[in-house]
């Protein structure tokens, strides 16, 4: 009777112990313990990303370059592909198609100190805004095929801007593009171009 009384008093003092402890009894408490004190803060999430044009602008690898005029007709419209709030300068546009440019033109495409557009580029960048242009071939002479692996096309370059806010931007712009073209091992590069700006309206 006594070793029974003396067996209740240790279970109940063991119970009474593991009760009362600061830290939790058996194995499962422990590691909740131990999780609690070593688990991270939760990390603020990074800014998304923007893409350049939202995604809409021209993508040079799609291009049949056996064309000579998707070739030229992607070439001017990616020339004139800006967004505001990705690219520093104008000249931004230009270096997103160096894929369709000979070795030599895409070496040419470098960026500037400063924007030299950077008035008309105020109110669009305010509403990191992106450009949308669109052609039509210039009226004249100046297109023409120079020879079998040579050719020059002009185009009448419009476009609006859209903002990411909603925001509606009235100013439009206006640019005559002269795109210089040769073909190589089947396909047409751009070796040279040369733009020309027509106003700007508000």
């Amino acid at each position: 009777m006594a070793d029974m009384t003396r067996h209740r008093l240790i279970t109940a003092l063991a119970l009474a112990l593991c009760l009362l402890s600061l830290t939790a009894c058996g194995p499962e408490g422990a590691q909740q313990t131990s999780e609690q004190t070593t688990a991270p803060a939760t990390a603020t999430p990074s800014p998304t990303k923007l893409t350049p044009g939202q995604g809409s602008f021209p993508d040079p690898t799609t291009v049949e370059r056996a064309d000579v005029e998707a070739t030229a007709e992607t070439a001017a419209l990616m020339l004139h592909s800006w967004d505001t709030a990705t690219d520093r300068t104008q000249t931004a546009a230009a270096i997103r198609t160096k894929p369709l440019m000979s070795e030599d033109w895409a070496a040419n495409q470098v960026e500037p100190e400063r924007n030299g557009n950077q008035a008309a580029w105020l109110e669009p960048a305010e509403h990191q805004a992106y450009s949308a242009p669109g052609l039509v071939p210039a009226v004249g002479d100046v297109s023409r095929d120079v020879a079998t692996d040579r050719a020059i096309r002009a185009y009448d370059l419009t476009w609006q801007w859209i903002s990411r806010d909603g925001h509606e931007i009235e100013a439009t712009g206006q640019r005559q593009v002269v795109i210089y073209l040769e073909k190589h091992n089947g396909h047409w590069d751009v070796v040279g171009h040369q733009t020309h700006d027509m106003g700007t309206s508000k």
